[in-house]
């Protein structure tokens, strides 16, 4: 029986000098082919653990940045407290691809990326005597929260924040603080939970081991269900294709404009754990040990889906404006996004064996 290579195995190999080229083959081929258990350890150390990391942390650095800013209320201070915000917001779309586990179970999106927000409740919250994290955590609606409330507070009406601040408008700066407070600390639960007991699970270790049939279906279905989000729910609907009317609320855009790095980091999150880190594996792995022709139109169609979205960046419009005046752009994006899920959907759910149900966020209010 022939013994297969596995296909990074024979980029790796191809790497090395000729001399020792034929040698390094030689080795990989009296090596076992990774396995799902191999690939779920793998993208958790290296990919969704860092990652959840370095959302928590920006989410904290914007916290921080709002305190001072409310402390300290210059235009200095509130440029950076909106870089911060916007850091944050970036680091938490590039986890969309792996929103899974306790980061669902807990509804964390539900205290982080509820979309839409509600703007008539949001400024008659600043009508209250006071607002704590504890209001906004326990009491307010979810489309009172998030980086979209946030948002709409931070960004709002020019610089008419530092107006607030500066007099001494309490409900401001508590809803400012309360806020971002809240995030930090959703963010932070959910890095924490991949850096302790669910990710040594999902990994395989531990008395609550995940299988790794499971762990792997995860990771191939929550892209799926973000592809259609982002193509379907999202694009298709403010373009008029998915209904029968275009409606551009459906963009979880607001003043600051981040709709098109939100795409961006979206898909780089499903690129991360397609390809997974340079030193270790990801789920091409497993699918090039199966059709190294799958693999490449994988590869092809994330690499396409970003660079569409790289072309709408180059305008330097916001995604809303983009809509109507660069629609044409925006459809290009559209449909690598939607090839994405195609090709994910299809040849790697097929491959894998994996069964497609609903999504984690079906039916959620």
């Amino acid at each position: 029986m022939a013994t297969r290579l596995s296909a990074r195995s024979v980029r790796r190999a191809a790497l090395l000098p000729p001399l020792i080229l034929g040698a390094a083959l030689l080795l990989a081929a009296c090596s076992s082919d990774v396995t799902r258990r191999d690939v779920a350890a793998s993208l958790t150390e290296l990919v969704i653990v860092p990652r959840y990391e370095a959302a928590a942390d920006r989410a904290e650095a914007m916290s921080e940045g709002i305190r001072t800013l409310v402390s300290e209320p210059t235009p200095a201070r509130l440029h950076e407290a909106r870089d911060s915000w916007r850091d944050a917001r970036s680091a938490w779309s590039r986890v969309q691809a792996y929103t899974l586990g306790p980061v669902m179970e807990l509804r964390i999106p539900s205290l982080v990326s509820w979309w839409p927000i509600d703007e008539s409740k949001i400024r008659d919250a600043l009508a209250r005597p006071s607002i704590s994290a504890e209001d906004v955590r326990d009491t307010f609606a979810a489309d009172q929260r998030g980086f979209g409330a946030l948002e709409l507070l931070l960004f709002a009406d020019g610089d008419s924040v530092l107006s607030h601040l500066q007099a001494d408008d309490e409900a401001y700066s508590q809803y400012l603080m309360a806020l971002a407070e809240v995030i930090a600390d959703a963010v932070r639960q959910a890095s924490n939970d991949w850096s302790g007991e669910y990710g040594e699970a999902f990994s395989g270790s531990g008395d609550r081991a995940i299988s790794e049939n499971l762990a792997i279906a995860d990771l191939v279905r929550v892209p799926v269900f973000l592809t259609e989000t982002l193509g379907d729910m999202q694009l298709g609907v403010a373009l008029g294709i998915t209904k029968p009317e275009a409606d551009l609320n459906v963009i979880p855009e607001g003043v600051a404009a981040t709709g098109v790095e939100d795409l961006d980091q979206s898909m780089r999150g499903i690129q991360d754990t397609y390809l997974g880190d340079a030193d270790g594996l990801g789920l091409s792995d497993l699918v090039a040990e199966l059709s190294t022709e799958a693999d490449q139109r994988m590869r092809d169609a994330l690499l396409n889906a970003i660079t569409a979205i790289e072309s709408l960046r180059e305008t330097g419009k916001p995604l809303k404006d983009l809509l109507q005046t660069d629609s044409g752009l925006v459809i290009e994006a559209r449909d690598a996004i939607k090839n994405v899920q195609l090709v994910l959907n299809t040849e790697v759910v097929s491959l894998l064996g994996i069964t497609i149900g609903f999504s984690d966020n079906d039916g959620d209010s």
